[in-house]
């Protein structure tokens, strides 16, 4: 969840720490579906505009951080339900 809130809060290091997360998901057996599914789909996350309009399938910063913000929410959700 830590390095999940450093994306959102440092945008000057976003790209770089978004290949951390992915890493840490893709190496880590335990990780729950929800992490993975979030670790693949910011492949797609895209900051430079005009690279963007090129396909379609790549998003911009305010789609990932409400992407994040929904994984956090969901990975909070879990915890009180334990």
């Amino acid at each position: 969840m830590k390095i999940l809130e450093q994306i959102l809060k440092d945008k000057e290091n976003r790209q770089s720490l978004i290949k951390q997360f992915q890493e840490l998901v893709w190496n880590d057996e335990k990780s729950s579906e929800v992490l993975s599914e979030l670790a693949y789909d910011m492949d797609f996350y895209e900051p430079n505009d005009a690279w963007r309009k090129g396909d379609r399938s790549y998003y911009d910063d305010k789609r990932l951080e409400e992407e994040i913000k929904d994984v956090i929410r969901k990975l909070e959700g879990a915890k009180f339900r334990e």
